[in-house]
């Protein structure tokens, strides 16, 4: 039927849906930055502190999107892998039937370019991307370091920022505060992410060390080899961030008092 659209009509569906659509960006024009942490650790204030940079745009949480983008990687990569040379898998009787025809370093490339394109989506005055996420604790991601090496190696200049925070305060937090498990959970997180020396890709945040001097943030910014703007930083640490959901503190509330 589209064959009948007038022909001004069919050119402006066509220019809507490419803008739709989107091109795929250069990776190559940003820089990166990546916060990695657990839930209730000051993570949204410091992806607000890293927000006052001009150019920088650090978004929020996806659910662990990137790693389920890596598994899909690495499970193309190890079946390719494990197909390669052996003609037996040409033939459609082989239930590997397809796979030595893949291209799993295209697949790679492609799935990594259409994340930034269409989940961090940057801006035109966009100069750094990243992301912060919470879903680093061991039950959500039993291969870090695998991770982490894949976030080095498909953004090649990306800075990582682990952030953490008092665990007996973060343990008292939210939905952490009705898990009995919560201090195993969060000492084996936490001690995981400062398993991972500091280095010129890799810096440690302390939440718990923001005072009025801001010194640890100037580290921060030192170690982005980016300015801080006072007043900014002052503006985004007075700023509520991520207030505590209220469903968990009526479950809280609801909680019949220990006998002591």
């Amino acid at each position: 039927m589209r064959r009948y659209l007038p022909a001004g009509l069919k050119r402006r569906l066509r220019r809507w849906l490419l803008k739709d659509a989107g091109s795929a960006v250069d990776l190559t024009r940003y820089g990166y930055v990546f916060i990695v942490t657990y839930g209730r650790s000051g993570s949204t204030l410091l992806m607000g502190i890293l927000n006052t940079i001009p150019g920088y745009r650090i978004n929020g949480e996806n659910y662990n999107a990137l790693y389920r983008l890596y598994q899909a990687d690495a499970a193309i990569a190890e079946a390719h892998q494990l197909c390669a040379g052996k003609a037996r898998h040409q033939e459609p009787q082989s239930p590997w039937h397809g796979m030595p025809r893949a291209r799993p370093a295209q697949f790679r490339q492609e799935i990594v370019t259409s994340f930034v394109t269409h989940i961090l989506r940057p801006g035109p005055k966009d100069r750094v991307l990243g992301f912060k996420e919470i879903r680093y604790t061991k039950g959500n991601m039993p291969d870090l370091d695998k991770f982490l090496d894949f976030l080095r190696q498909r953004f090649p200049d990306c800075k990582i920022v682990f952030n953490h925070r008092d665990l007996a305060a973060v343990a008292k937090s939210s939905w952490w505060a009705l898990d009995p498990k919560a201090s195993e959970k969060l000492k084996v997180a936490d001690g995981r992410l400062w398993e991972i020396p500091a280095d010129e890709r890799h810096f440690h945040f302390v939440y718990d060390e923001i005072d009025d001097s801001l010194a640890n943030i100037r580290a921060l910014f030192d170690f982005l080899g980016e300015r801080l703007d006072e007043p900014a930083v002052r503006q985004a640490l007075d700023t509520l961030h991520s207030p505590p959901p209220a469903k968990y503190a009526k479950q809280l509330a609801a909680e019949p008092t220990p006998q002591t």
